[in-house]
C-alpha cells in the first residue's frame, strides 16, 4: 500500500484573482506558497471606513473565513484572547508549524496577508522583492496590510489589543534571500536602517543560493517577467516529486526572456504538478510593454502643455518607459516622494538599468506641502538637491516642461497647480469590480473638471487602448508554459476562467481545487 505523504491546501487563491494562500505538506514540513489578500472576499463586508478591527487582531478576518483558522501560524499578539476557543471546532481548524512562506512578488494580492503571519516564520524571496516589501512598509504610513516586513508589537490592554508604548521597538522579520550567494553591502544598508523614533530589533537578510533545503524540501527559484520588479517562480521537491509553482507572470514584457528560461528549466525537471496563474487567459494577442512605450511617446511628443502620466504605483517598467520619453520630448519626469523611494531600493537591490533619481538630469520630485512629514519623508527630502525637487507653483509656470507621474491619491495636487487643459494617459489596470468603476468615475470627473484631453481607458476593457499592458500571461502563452513544463497534474490558481484549461485534459489531468480543500499529489 502506498502512503500518500504530499498534500496541496488551497486556502485562497482558487476560482478567484489574487489572495494565493496555498499550503504545502511533505511529511513534517509545511510551506506556505504566497500569503496574499483576496481584495475581492474582503470587500464583501468591509470597505475603508468600515475596515477589519485592528484592535482584535485577526478575530474579524476569521470570522469571516478569510484567514484560515490555522493555530500557531499567527502573530501571537494579535490573537486577541478566546480566539481558538471560539473557532476549535471548525471544520478546518487545526494547529500547524510551517517552516516558511515562499513569496513569488510584492503584491498585497500575494503578500499582503503576510502582517498577520509570526514574524519569526522566514519569508523566502528574491533580493528585490524583499526591498520592495521594505519600501513599501517604510512609506505605508501605518496602513494595516503594511506590516509585512517588520511589526508593531501589540499588548493586551482594557479589553483591546493595542500598539504598545512609544519605547516597544519594530520587530523585523525573517527574510530569507533565494538566488544569491551573499547579500550585498547597500541591500544590507536600506534593509537595516529605518526612519522612525521607535526602536528597531533588526533580522539580518541570510542569502540561500540558487537552491536550499527547507526542512525536508528542496526549493528552488527563477526570475520571471510581471509588472513589478522581483517576481519569482518557485519548485518544490517533495517526496512524491517536483511542484512548480508560477506565481504571477508574462511572456509580452521586455523581460519575456526570464519567463521562457522558467519554463525550460522546470520542463527538466519533469513535475508531477504545476499551479499555474490564469487571469487573463481570453486575452490572444496582448499589448507589449514596448507598444505602449511607443503609443505613450506618439501622445507626449504632440503634447502642448501639461502631461500626466498615471500607471501602477510599482510598475517601474512603465515608468523608465516614460523616463525615456521625457529624455526624448525634452521633459522633466516628476515622481512623487514614493517613487523616489522605491528607487532608492531598486538601487540598492542591486536592479539593473534603474537610474540614480538623484543624478538623472530627466527626474525631479514633487513636493507637497504638508504640515507635517513621515520621518521617512523627511530623511528623503535631506537627501534630494533642491534643485532635483518641483512644486506646484513650478508646474504651474511652465506646465510643458514636465510630465507628472501622478494618480488618484495625487490628486489634491491639482488644485494646487490649477492646470488648463492638458493630456492625461491613463496607464493602469482596468476596473475588475463596481467599487473600482466607482473610483474611475472620479478619475473622469477630474480629468474632465481641469480639461485634460483623455487617452487610454478607464473603466473596463483597457487592453484594447493600447496604453495598458497587462502584468499577465496571456491565452496562447500559458498554451506554450504547459506544453512546454508537461507536468503530470495542471492546477490553475488565480482565475476565474475554467473553461479556458479544459484544452489542457490529456495532455495532463486537471485539477480544480475548492477554497479549503486539501489536495493529494501522489500519482
Amino acid at each position: 500500500m502506498i502512503t500518500v505523504s504530499v498534500h496541496l491546501t488551497f486556502y485562497d487563491g482558487a476560482d478567484c484573482i489574487g489572495g494565493n494562500k496555498i499550503l504545502l505538506e511533505d511529511g513534517g514540513t509545511s510551506l506556505f506558497l504566497d500569503f496574499g489578500t483576496n481584495f475581492k472576499a474582503e470587500g464583501m463586508f468591509f470597505d475603508e471606513f468600515l475596515a477589519p478591527r485592528n484592535n482584535f487582531g485577526f478575530y474579524d478576518l476569521l470570522s469571516f473565513n478569510i484567514l484560515p483558522p490555522l493555530k500557531g501560524l499567527y502573530r501571537s499578539d494579535l490573537e486577541y484572547p478566546g480566539v481558538w476557543e471560539r473557532y476549535s471546532s471548525h471544520l478546518k481548524y487545526r494547529e500547524i508549524e510551517v517552516q516558511g512562506i515562499l513569496l513569488s512578488h510584492a503584491h498585497f494580492d500575494h503578500c499582503g496577508h503576510l502582517y498577520y503571519v509570526r514574524e519569526d516564520v522566514p519569508v523566502i524571496t528574491s533580493l528585490t522583492a524583499a526591498l520592495i516589501c521594505k519600501a513599501l512598509q517604510d512609506t505605508g504610513g501605518g496602513n494595516r496590510l503594511q506590516e509585512i516586513c517588520y511589526i508593531m508589537p501589540r499588548e493586551f490592554k482594557d479589553g483591546l489589543l493595542k500598539t504598545g508604548s512609544s519605547k516597544t521597538p519594530f520587530k523585523q522579520r525573517r527574510y530569507k534571500i533565494a538566488g544569491i550567494a551573499a547579500i550585498p553591502e547597500t541591500a544590507c544598508d536600506f534593509w537595516e536602517n529605518i526612519d522612525h523614533s521607535r526602536g528597531f530589533e533588526c533580522c539580518k537578510l541570510e542569502a540561500l543560493g540558487s537552491e536550499t533545503k527547507i526542512g525536508d524540501l528542496t526549493v528552488r527559484i527563477w526570475p520571471v517577467d510581471h509588472s513589478i520588479p522581483g517576481a519569482n517562480a518557485f519548485g518544490i521537491k517533495t517526496s512524491e516529486g517536483w511542484i512548480i509553482y508560477t506565481g504571477d507572470l508574462r511572456l509580452h514584457g521586455k523581460n519575456a526572456a526570464l519567463t521562457r528560461r522558467f519554463f525550460e528549466e522546470a520542463a527538466k525537471l519533469k513535475p508531477i504538478a504545476l499551479i499555474c496563474e490564469g487571469t487573463h487567459p481570453g486575452t490572444q494577442k496582448p499589448v507589449t510593454e514596448d507598444e505602449v512605450a511607443s503609443n505613450c511617446y506618439d501622445v507626449v511628443a504632440k503634447a502642448d502643455g501639461l502631461v500626466v502620466a498615471d500607471f501602477g504605483p510599482r510598475n517601474v517598467e512603465r515608468l523608465l518607459s516614460f523616463l525615456d520619453i521625457a529624455g526624448k520630448t525634452d521633459k522633466q519626469l516628476v515622481l512623487t516622494a514614493k517613487d523616489i523611494y522605491l528607487l532608492e531600493a531598486l538601487r540598492a537591490a542591486g536592479e539593473e538599468g534603474v537610474p540614480n533619481p538623484h543624478e538623472d538630469r530627466r527626474i525631479m520630485m514633487y513636493v507637497k506641502p504638508k504640515s507635517r512629514m513621515d520621518k521617512w519623508e523627511a530623511a528623503l527630502l535631506k537627501r534630494v538637491n533642491p534643485e532635483k525637487t518641483v512644486s506646484a507653483d513650478d508646474v504651474k509656470k511652465d506646465p510643458r516642461s514636465y510630465i507628472l507621474c501622478f494618480s488618484y491619491y495625487d490628486f489634491h495636487a491639482f488644485l494646487d497647480i490649477q492646470p488648463k487643459g492638458g493630456t492625461y494617459i491613463y496607464s493602469s489596470s482596468e476596473a475588475f469590480d463596481e467599487e473600482m468603476l466607482i473610483d474611475h468615475q472620479r478619475v473622469r470627473n477630474w480629468i474632465d473638471y481641469f480639461g485634460f484631453e483623455l487617452y487610454g481607458t478607464l473603466g473596463r476593457d483597457r487592453e484594447r487602448s493600447g496604453f495598458h499592458a497587462s502584468g499577465h500571461i496571456h491565452g496562447p502563452g500559458i498554451e506554450e508554459m504547459v506544453e512546454t513544463i508537461k507536468p503530470k497534474v495542471l492546477i490553475p490558481v488565480h482565475t476565474q476562467e475554467r473553461e479556458f484549461f479544459n484544452r489542457f485534459e490529456g495532455l495532463c489531468k486537471v485539477l480544480w481545487p475548492e477554497k479549503g480543500e486539501m489536495i493529494k499529489c501522489g500519482l
